[in-house]
């Protein structure tokens, strides 16, 4: 068991194959490592998504923690987004979340979090580990075994986000906007509906059960679905979260998928004071089309290790921070990526300004150099998106922008394949910061060429 630690230890998380790798023999003994590296009675919350086996193994996890010593507060069936908020609300020492990937069956993540709300880096998570493989843990005497307690976080922040967007509330009753939500069969199914409805929204609900068999969500079909709802009854606005709330895809009134990209610039130019002199962190390969009128301190953040944009806006003290995988970071409400806010932003911006949501986006979209189609079944891209994740072209960097995949290269060049508006094709967008027309066309050559291959096997 301790030969698989180093192993599972990666990118800041501990992440295996529940049952298998990720056992709860070795849960429970992380979450006693984890104990011992905190003070005794420390306080940590624990949340996890809905499937089976991250409950299974949050409960071992749990008693690892509480043979430290350490004073548990169960959040049960939570958000990801909604943990950060309640870690940092409520003062904790530190929090904890597993949940599933949302495109590899049985693979299970634990991810650890800062009393600032904040993911773990790389090295913290190491101390966890060598603790582990020590056999160096701290168990408390009976008496001092620490104790499990309950909080409804939820609650908590369903009141802390009405507030946050009163001055929207009474514009977006008048609106009257119909929004259909695609939950990810995950937490924020029990809150994110009323809360729409409570600001006078209609609203659709897709995937809001707690699914016997996994499913995995966003996904290309799941994505068709909404968008053809969106279009079926003349919805404003389609919003699809990942099961963590962390993400969210837009689709907007005439059932065009919006990059995340895209809602960020929304995001960010509906909180934007022009006087100010704000910082606002934002991924090293995010277009430039969505920050070139800023004119501010911009502070670019790789794709490294979890929390990264987090950490970032917390070090710059920074109004704002995102990136091209759809991460949304409005650190004067949560410090960490909110699906949520991100969703109410750009609805609480439609009833501001009287736009449909197709209008709002136009004022935002990203143009890249150089696009273009290629036929490809709606069957398939799932596996193929998968494909390029595990097993990514030689010289190019991969990242999940959960309606595709961005390839990026050492000197930032990328090619984004992702999902299109017509039935079974892929949009090929293309960058090149040094503009370079013949480059960018074997860019557009490469991916038709690789997506062809993959279809070929």
């Amino acid at each position: 068991m301790l030969n698989k630690i180093d192993l599972l230890a990666k990118g800041g998380r501990v992440t295996g194959f529940s049952n298998t790798e990720l056992t709860p023999e070795l849960s429970a003994l992380l979450g006693s490592a984890m104990g011992t590296s905190l003070d005794s009675n420390a306080v940590v919350m624990i949340g996890r998504d809905y499937r089976r086996d991250t409950r299974m193994l949050k409960r071992s996890f749990s008693g690892g923690l509480l043979s430290a010593g350490i004073e548990l507060i169960d959040l049960h069936g939570i958000p990801t987004s909604i943990l950060q908020f309640a870690v940092r609300r409520y003062g904790a020492d530190a929090g904890v979340m597993l949940t599933r990937s949302h495109n590899l069956a049985g693979m299970v993540s634990i991810k650890f979090f800062e009393a600032t709300g904040i993911e773990y880096q790389n090295s913290q998570v190491a101390k966890i580990v060598e603790i582990a493989k020590s056999g160096k843990l701290r168990r408390a005497a009976a008496p001092d075994v620490g104790w499990i307690s309950v909080a409804d976080a939820m609650k908590v922040y369903d009141r802390a986000l009405a507030g946050f967007f009163a001055s929207s509330k009474e514009s977006m009753k008048n609106a009257n906007l119909r929004v259909v939500v695609d939950c990810a069969c995950g937490p924020a199914s029990r809150i994110m509906p009323d809360l729409l409805s409570e600001f006078g929204c209609q609203v659709i609900t897709l995937n809001a059960h707690r699914p016997r068999n996994p499913l995995f969500l966003p996904n290309p079909s799941s994505l068709v679905r909404l968008r053809d709802m969106v279009r079926a009854i003349g919805a404003d606005l389609g919003v699809a979260l990942d099961a963590e709330a962390r993400h969210a895809i837009i689709i907007d009134s005439q059932g065009r998928i919006r990059t995340a990209e895209e809602t960020a610039s929304v995001n960010l130019h509906s909180r934007y004071d022009p006087k100010s002199n704000a910082n606002v962190v934002m991924g090293s390969s995010v277009h430039p089309s969505v920050y070139q009128d800023l004119h501010k301190n911009i502070i670019f953040s790789g794709h490294g290790e979890p929390g990264g944009i987090g950490r970032a806006v917390l070090k710059h003290r920074a109004i704002y921070g995102f990136n091209d995988t759809g991460l949304f970071v409005l650190p004067v409400f949560s410090p960490g990526s909110d699906a949520i806010v991100a969703s109410f932003t750009v609805l609480s911006q439609m009833a501001k300004t009287n736009l449909k949501s197709t209008d709002l986006y136009r004022n935002h979209q990203v143009f890249a150099q150089r696009t273009a189609e290629v036929t490809f079944p709606l069957e398939k891209m799932f596996e193929f998106f998968k494909a390029v994740l595990n097993n990514p072209p030689k010289d190019y960097h991969v990242i999940d922008t959960f309606i595709g995949i961005k390839l990026i290269t050492e000197e930032n060049e990328w090619i984004h394949i992702h999902l299109a508006t017509d039935d079974n094709t892929l949009q090929i967008e293309v960058y090149d910061p040094k503009e370079r027309i013949d480059h960018q066309s074997e860019l557009i050559t490469f991916a038709r060429d690789y997506a062809n291959k993959f279809l070929s096997r």
